[in-house]
C-alpha cells in the first residue's frame, strides 16, 4: 500500500517536471529560438565586463568592484524565509529585495565564476519560488511586475549545474501560473509606467519559460501591430469617462473612470510606444511629475534592450521614438528649456518647435494641461538604464552625439555623483526597480 502510494506520488511528480520541462524547452511553433542569457544582459555584454575587469579598465573597473563591495552582492548575508501569500504592497520587500540581491550575485558569479555568488542567488530564488496567492489590487500589474529582478537572476543561472533541475522547475511553473497571468494584459486603467512595468515582467517570464506566444504577443501589442489568431486579445475599448465630475491643477485634468466598451478589441493603451512618447517626444507623465516620467521611458529602455537580445528592434520603432523621448525629458529636466506653445492637435507639435501637447490619455483618466517641474530625489531613479539607452543609439545604431547630447547629460550628471558610474540606486526606493551597473555592463 505504501509503496504503490510512493510510485503514485514519484509518478506525479515526474509528470508534473516533465510538463513544465516542456514550456522551458525552445518553442519552434513559429520559428523562434530564444537567446541565452537573454533578458536584462547577453552573453556579449558579460564577456566584454569580464574583459575590462581583467584589464583593470576604467570606469567598468571601479563599477565592477563597487558591485563587488554591495551589499547587495554579499555572498554570505541570510537569506530570509519569504510568505506564500503575497499582497501587492509586501512586493518592494520581498520579491523586489529578493531580486535585487539574486540579481547581483548572479552577475557577480557571471564575472567571477566564483560559486559562492552562485549558491546564494539560487538560494534567494528558491526561497522566492513558493507564492501560491497572489491577492490582485489596483496597482498588482505595477508592484508584482517587480519579479523580473528575479527572473534577470534565474536567467544569469540558467545553465548552472548548481541550481537543482527540479528548483528551476518550480520557480519556472511559478513565475507561468502565478505571476505572468496578472501581467499579460499591462495596466489599462493607470499612467503608462505601471502596465511597462507589468510588461517588463511578463516579457522576463516569456523568455525565460520560453513562452514565444507570450513574448510576440507583447512584441505586438506595444508596436500597435495586429496581433495573431492564436493569440489572447489584450483589454478593449475606448474607455467610459463622463465628462464630468472632474479635478484639475494647473498641469492635468483627473476624471472618473466608470467602466470600457468592447467597441474595439485590443484597444491600444497607455503601454503602446506610441501613447507614452508622442511623436513630438513629450511622455505621457510629463503632466504627472518627472520622475514618474523617466521610469516610464527607462523601461521602455529595459524592454527595448530585451527585445535587442532576441533579436527585436524596439529602439527604432517609430524613428527611434524612444531617443527622442529622453531627449524631450532630459531637455526639460537639466535645462532652462520650456515649451514653446500649447496645441491639442498632436500633429502640431514637434521636437524642434516645442509645443507642447495637450494630450487626453489612452486610459480617459487624465488631459495634460502643462508639464510639472516636480522631480523628487533622483528623478527616475538611480540606476535607470541610461548607460544602456546611450550605448545602443550611440555605438550600435551610430547614430551622431548632437542626437542624443541631453541624454549624455544626464548621464553625466547622474555618475558624478556615484563615483563616476552608474551604480543600481539605493533603498527604501528604486532598489527593486532596475538592474542597474549600466556602466559594467553596457558601455561600449
Amino acid at each position: 500500500m505504501v509503496s504503490a502510494l510512493m510510485s503514485f506520488r514519484i509518478m506525479r511528480k515526474q509528470i508534473v517536471l516533465l510538463t513544465v520541462a516542456v514550456s522551458l524547452a525552445a518553442s519552434a511553433a513559429h520559428g523562434r529560438r530564444f537567446v541565452h542569457p537573454g533578458i536584462a544582459e547577453s552573453a556579449e555584454d558579460i564577456a566584454r565586463a569580464r574583459r575590462m575587469v581583467a584589464e583593470r579598465r576604467e570606469p567598468w573597473y571601479g563599477c565592477f568592484k563597487a558591485l563587488e563591495k554591495c551589499w547587495s552582492a554579499n555572498p554570505n548575508q541570510k537569506v530570509p524565509v519569504y510568505p506564500t501569500r503575497l499582497r501587492p504592497i509586501d512586493c518592494n520587500r520581498t520579491i523586489g529585495s529578493a531580486g535585487r540581491r539574486a540579481h547581483d550575485l548572479a552577475l557577480m558569479y557571471r564575472l567571477t565564476d566564483d560559486e559562492r555568488y552562485a549558491a546564494k542567488a539560487a538560494e534567494f530564488i528558491n526561497a522566492s519560488s513558493h507564492y501560491e496567492e497572489l491577492d490582485e489590487r489596483g496597482s498588482g500589474p505595477l508592484d508584482y511586475g517587480k519579479i523580473y529582478l528575479l527572473v534577470e537572476a534565474a536567467e544569469l543561472l540558467r545553465f548552472h549545474k548548481g541550481w537543482a533541475k527540479e528548483d528551476k522547475v518550480r520557480f519556472a511553473k511559478m513565475l507561468r501560473d502565478k505571476f505572468y497571468p496578472l501581467l499579460k494584459d499591462g495596466d489599462p486603467s493607470r499612467f503608462g509606467n505601471q502596465g511597462l512595468f507589468a510588461l517588463r515582467g511578463a516579457l522576463a517570464i516569456a523568455v525565460f519559460i520560453h513562452d514565444e506566444k507570450g513574448y510576440d504577443r507583447i512584441w505586438r501589442y506595444i508596436n500597435a501591430r495586429p496581433l495573431r489568431a492564436d493569440q489572447e486579445p489584450f483589454p478593449s475599448g475606448p474607455p467610459i469617462v463622463p465628462d464630468w465630475p472632474e479635478t484639475r491643477d494647473e498641469f492635468q485634468i483627473t476624471r472618473q473612470l466608470r467602466g470600457r466598451r468592447d467597441d474595439i478589441p485590443n484597444y491600444g493603451y497607455a503601454e503602446q510606444l506610441r501613447y507614452y512618447i508622442y511623436q513630438n517626444g513629450q511622455c505621457q507623465e510629463s503632466s504627472r511629475d518627472q520622475a514618474h516620467a523617466v521610469v516610464g521611458l527607462s523601461q521602455l529602455v529595459a524592454i527595448a534592450e530585451l527585445f535587442w537580445i532576441q533579436g527585436d528592434d524596439l529602439y527604432g520603432a517609430l524613428d527611434n521614438r524612444i531617443l527622442l523621448g529622453l531627449e524631450w525629458s532630459f531637455r526639460y529636466n537639466e535645462g532652462d528649456w520650456r515649451p514653446s506653445g500649447y496645441t491639442d492637435d498632436e500633429r502640431e507639435a514637434t521636437y524642434d518647435n516645442g509645443l507642447f501637447y495637450r494630450a487626453k490619455h489612452r486610459s480617459g483618466r487624465w488631459v495634460s494641461l502643462k508639464p510639472n517641474p516636480s522631480k523628487m530625489p533622483f528623478f527616475g531613479g538611480p540606476g535607470a538604464p541610461r548607460e544602456c539607452a546611450y550605448a545602443h543609439y550611440r555605438h550600435v545604431k551610430r547614430l551622431p552625439p548632437e542626437k542624443m547630447k541631453h541624454l549624455r547629460a544626464a548621464i553625466l550628471r547622474e555618475n558624478s555623483s556615484s563615483g563616476g558610474f552608474e551604480t543600481w540606486g539605493f533603498p527604501p526606493n528604486w532598489f527593486y526597480e532596475w538592474s542597474g551597473w549600466g556602466t559594467l555592463m553596457k558601455r561600449r
